[in-house]
């Protein structure tokens, strides 16, 4: 672990796969709660409130990212994924960041939520927009604030078409959000709001840096390629070592309810803390030959979609979506090869911007 002063006030940064596995199961003093709002003026359930809030919206949302449910998304899904990948692959070659790892995941949250029309593209720009103006990057405050409201706006506009639609809360997200209940009351105007702006950005942003990521790794290794092409049943366990070798969600937040020691350092109530879930898909102590990417690592215990209560709500989605696009593109080609300069991203999104390829 180790303090630094970037990034407003500082913050420490917990490494080590065991200290981290102990923050994420002491909610009470590694706090998701406490702190400003990261996303708008309230905050953003469930990912920025403790028990017993976030008990009450997690078994409000947990039914749309049911087994179940995903099943029923995945075909279309799929016939998405072919309508992107064709056209591109009768190219003979394509930047796959631009014309589809970018995309294709906005599109998959327009279906999840049922968007209108070419919404999607939208808040794909507004999502990286936002990104993009933030610490460590562009630094222009200003234009993340209006990146960042445009999107509140839009969460606030399809709140009130639901409301006049008054869909099955039990087959629309944003109407079972409206219908739900926390002690008695219906969810807060604000609260909904502050749902939806969660998911009109980290809906598809990880995905799409995940998605980069694994084609990158297939690209660069023919022999894997053919692999799982023969054995496209071993594909899901390579995804989940693509991405814990390159982690796409480097850090989340969390602050200090309470003082407390970790690795002999003393914390105190009030600061933060970023649990780094790259470094801890890393460490050695944890993991055999951790920089090495083994596809059929067992066991793999990563943190790639966190841990804990807080663990990553759209992980089936994002997982689904991820193996329907990668055996889509498996299925279509008899290679796929990197044919020009890859770019990447980095803190806190790991990803990569531009990957040209060549498909045949």
């Amino acid at each position: 672990m180790a303090w630094t002063n970037r990034l407003g006030a500082g913050f420490w940064a917990l490494t080590r796969y065991d200290d981290i596995a102990r923050a994420v199961r002491d909610t009470a003093t590694f706090s998701s709660g406490l702190g400003p709002p990261r996303l708008g003026p309230v905050p953003s359930p469930p990912i920025e409130v403790d028990r017993p809030e976030h008990t009450a919206y997690r078994r409000v949302l947990q039914p749309f990212f049911s087994p179940e449910h995903i099943r029923r998304l995945e075909p279309r899904v799929r016939d998405l994924a072919v309508s992107m990948l064709d056209p591109l692959i009768a190219s003979g070659s394509a930047d796959f960041a631009e014309a589809f790892s970018y995309p294709f995941p906005a599109r998959v949250l327009s279906l999840l939520l049922g968007l209108p029309g070419d919404d999607w593209a939208m808040l794909k720009d507004l999502a990286e927009e936002f990104f993009k103006a933030g610490e460590e990057r562009d630094n222009d405050p200003g234009r993340r604030d209006r990146a960042n409201e445009a999107l509140l706006d839009y969460g606030r506009q399809l709140i009130a078409e639901r409301r006049r639609m008054d869909l099955d809360p039990r087959e629309d997200l944003v109407t079972g959000l409206l219908h739900a209940e926390m002690n008695g009351r219906p969810l807060s105007e604000e609260a909904v709001v502050g749902v939806m702006r969660l998911l009109l950005s980290a809906g598809h942003n990880s995905t799409t840096s995940s998605l980069g990521i694994c084609a990158l790794h297939l690209a660069r290794d023919p022999g894997l390629q053919d692999e799982l092409r023969r054995r496209p049943e071993r594909l899901p366990a390579a995804i989940e070592e693509f991405l814990r070798h390159e982690t796409p969600v480097m850090t989340t937040p969390r602050a200090l309810a309470k003082d407390v020691e970790v690795g002999g350092r003393m914390m105190r109530a009030g600061e933060q803390v970023m649990l780094v879930w790259a470094s801890a898909n890393r460490d050695e102590e944890h993991f055999a030959e951790p920089d090495r990417c083994v596809i059929d690592r067992a066991p793999n215990d990563h943190m790639v979609f966190g841990r804990g209560i807080h663990r990553c709500l759209g992980q089936p989605v994002a997982l689904m979506e991820i193996r329907v696009a990668l055996e889509e593109l498996l299925s279509r080609t008899s290679r796929v090869e990197v044919a020009g300069e890859v770019k990447r991203t980095n803190w806190e999104r790991y990803g990569v911007t531009a990957l040209p390829l060549s498909f045949s």
